[in-house]
């Protein structure tokens, strides 16, 4: 099996859907990064809170206080997946391209479900689907690959 050291136990059948960050702990150097980042957002929201007033003219821009971390977490996974081996590299972007795709089309059509009554469709609700579409196509990729 390609991959590096450990890679048995990241596939094993209690971590399919975790395996990315399971094979993130062998590589320190992205670990800290990715806790630079989430901290950075965490001290982000705080600071967002704290300083917003309704009498702020560019109280708008408050919101890049927590962005921009996220945008260096982004950035930090991208820069893994890039120095992975092929085989990692493709199980991540089948299961991403298939993520995307079912989270579109699962919204798009959800379009019809609201016309004919169904609950109004919050945003957060397509973060949820992405995360959940993610785990199904990195299951059914890994399996094509073992």
């Amino acid at each position: 099996m390609a991959g590096g050291p450990g890679v048995r136990q990241v596939f094993s059948p209690n971590s399919i859907f975790c395996g990315e960050m399971m094979l993130m702990k062998n590589n320190s150097k992205y670990a800290w990064q990715l806790v630079a980042g989430l901290t950075g957002y965490g001290l982000g929201l705080v600071a967002m809170n704290r300083l917003y007033a309704d009498q702020m003219p560019h109280r708008q821009w408050l919101i890049l206080l927590p962005v921009l971390p996220l945008l260096f977490i982004a950035a930090t996974i991208i820069r893994y997946a890039s120095e992975l081996d092929e085989m990692w590299r493709k199980v991540l972007t089948e299961a991403m391209a298939f993520s995307a795709l079912a989270t579109g089309f699962t919204c798009f059509s959800y379009l019809f479900l609201r016309d004919m009554g169904a609950p109004e469709f919050h945003a957060e609700w397509a973060f949820y689907l992405t995360w959940a579409y993610y785990g199904i196509g990195a299951a059914v990729s890994w399996r094509r690959y073992k």
